[in-house]
């Protein structure tokens, strides 16, 4: 049995992506968007996703099909399983298992060639985050919020307010599909008001844990990192009534499952109408309206405090922030991109022009009257006399020396 995997060489590549009769353009958009991901690497679910094919399948039949014609035209040795047939995906790849997922991974020779052949210009690097809806049915667990018991939703809160963040079990019907890193949101269903109270981000692998209700049974779960989380009891939650437009209406908001996909066209929106509902509502911890928390960074060896608030590090209000001003520096207008290439794609601090500690009341930040894209160094800068520079009072350094 051969167990070596195919050693093919940058000039062999190169000389397979130049022959048309080999190379079709769907096998090239397969290299070219595992080319764009983190670390070069994908399972065959997500790069459809992505490229916008119905499933794995499509995938998985152009690798085998390109491999296929290649070894009608070159001499090269294949993998075989322990049952007999032979691997083809392992002439572009290698891989590994991430839980149930098979991950491929770029390999260095087809990079190089890629690379060398000029189908690696302009691409621009891809994230890949899914959106998931969680639920929570007071009817069928009502220990979080039920006053005759421990409320926990009210420490959970309190966690939230004190640290930030606050880590919770659910269960979880996509485990097959879902990953550390993900989007989450909870939505309420089972009695009104009904709608999104929560926020987060998949922290953990799924696995099997105890069904809630005591059952001898186990369910998948994923643990999640929430940065919001109401009351619904207390406070106003983002209803279902807010979510039934656009994109957003082709999508179940109470669903009978915990865990499902939500569709990827409704995800934008989605985030638009929570991230104005944070900013605009009446809420308690609001991650718009907290006080100061503190990083440390180092700046020529001296530490330096950069006074952060929550929502500087809030993917809605950095969104929104960048979307208006881009990613240049808004003191010395470096642009990481422009500099190093696709690895500084995207890549810049926000900075929050007014110390939240200075205005002794609370007040619903606006992400682009209050915030600014600035480099690393000129952040550290801004922060290192109390209180900071202005933007302005910066750039007058840079330019006078």
């Amino acid at each position: 049995m051969t167990t070596t995997t195919p050693n093919i060489s940058k000039e062999l590549f190169v000389e397979i992506l130049q022959d048309k009769d080999l190379v079709q353009p769907d096998d090239l958009l397969i290299f070219q968007t595992l080319y764009s991901l983190d670390k070069q690497e994908a399972s065959a679910t997500d790069l459809a996703r992505i490229i916008g094919w119905s499933d794995k399948n499509g995938v998985v039949g152009k690798v085998v099909g390109l491999g296929k014609r290649i070894l009608k035209k070159h001499d090269i040795k294949q993998t075989e399983r322990e049952d007999g047939t032979r691997k083809l995906w392992d002439f572009f790849f290698t891989g590994y298992y991430k839980g149930t997922f098979f991950i491929y991974q770029l390999k260095p020779e087809l990079k190089e060639a890629l690379e060398e052949c000029g189908l690696t210009e302009n691409i621009k690097p891809i994230s890949i985050q899914n959106s998931y809806l969680f639920v929570w049915n007071p009817n069928k667990w009502s220990q979080w919020t039920d006053p005759n018991n421990e409320p926990y939703i009210e420490k959970n809160i309190e966690e939230l307010k004190n640290t930030g963040k606050v880590t919770l079990m659910w269960s979880c019907r996509s485990h097959k599909s879902i990953r550390p890193g993900d989007r989450a949101f909870l939505a309420r269903v089972g009695s009104t008001p009904r709608g999104i109270f929560a926020s987060g981000k998949v922290v953990s692998e799924p696995f099997l844990s105890q069904h809630w209700s005591g059952e001898d049974k186990d369910v998948p779960r994923v643990l999640i990192e929430f940065d919001t989380l109401l009351n619904p009891e207390k406070e106003p939650i983002l209803t279902v009534d807010n979510l039934d437009k656009g994109n957003l209406s082709k999508q179940t908001w109470t669903p009978q499952s915990s865990g499902i996909s939500i569709r990827p066209e409704a995800v934008d929106e989605l985030e638009e109408e929570w991230f104005e509902f944070l900013r605009t509502q009446n809420i308690r911890y609001s991650p718009f309206s907290e006080t100061t928390d503190t990083t440390i960074t180092y700046v020529e060896g001296a530490a330096t405090q950069v006074t952060q608030t929550r929502y500087e590090r809030n993917i809605y209000a950095r969104k929104e922030c960048l979307k208006h001003y881009g990613y240049s520096c808004s003191v010395c207008d470096f642009n990481f991109e422009k500099f190093y290439g696709s690895l500084g794609y995207k890549f810049i601090h926000v900075h929050h022009l007014t110390q939240v500690a200075t205005i002794k009341q609370e007040y619903k930040v606006n992400p682009i009257q209050d915030l600014r894209p600035v480099c690393p160094n000129c952040h550290s800068m801004l922060h290192k006399q109390n209180p900071p520079l202005t933007i302005d009072e910066l750039k007058d350094i840079i330019k006078n020396g």
